[in-house]
């Protein structure tokens, strides 16, 4: 009677340990996205899929370029950036459009960041991962090989 009685104490304590871990498991599917402020999150990058996505899309003034090293600070002027659910447009002075595909991609950034990056399909690498949005200004990174190559970005959403 002892064997079965510590078997079955046992196999409860198994059921209770893998509820509690399946409890607490974050799905993203399950956000309630309207307690969120789409217009100011630090770590937009820890955020799930759905809130990144919800901030990033929309029309965009490109304010600024960082490039590390000798190039310094761009003030492009007359650019924008329309994000859909899956392209992005960029347009700009003298008839300039760059269009690309993307998809999501889950991966460790050179900064050390696990985040979704914006896949660009065309090019078949990481375009962008987002840092943060404050006060509708989405900063951005550049996820190159080298750590000496470094571009962020700095976009303003247009309204």
């Amino acid at each position: 009677m002892k064997i079965y009685t510590k078997t079955i104490l046992k196999l409860v304590m198994f059921l209770l340990i893998l509820a509690g871990s399946v409890v607490s498991c974050k799905d993203d599917d399950n956000i309630d996205m309207s307690k969120i402020d789409f217009s100011n999150i630090e770590n937009l990058y820890e955020q799930p899929l759905p809130v990144i996505q919800k901030c990033v899309q929309g029309k965009w003034k490109w304010i600024r370029i960082y490039q590390y090293g000798v190039v310094g600070i761009i003030y492009p002027s007359n650019t924008f950036v329309n994000i859909t659910e899956n392209s992005v447009v960029i347009t700009g002075e003298n008839d300039f459009i760059k269009t690309f595909s993307y998809s999501w991609k889950k991966m460790n950034t050179s900064s050390g960041n696990m985040t979704y990056v914006m896949w660009n399909n065309e090019q078949n690498r990481a375009e962008w991962y987002f840092n943060s949005i404050k006060n509708d200004s989405l900063s951005i990174d550049v996820d190159k090989v080298d750590k000496w190559d470094y571009e962020s970005y700095l976009f303003s959403r247009i309204k």
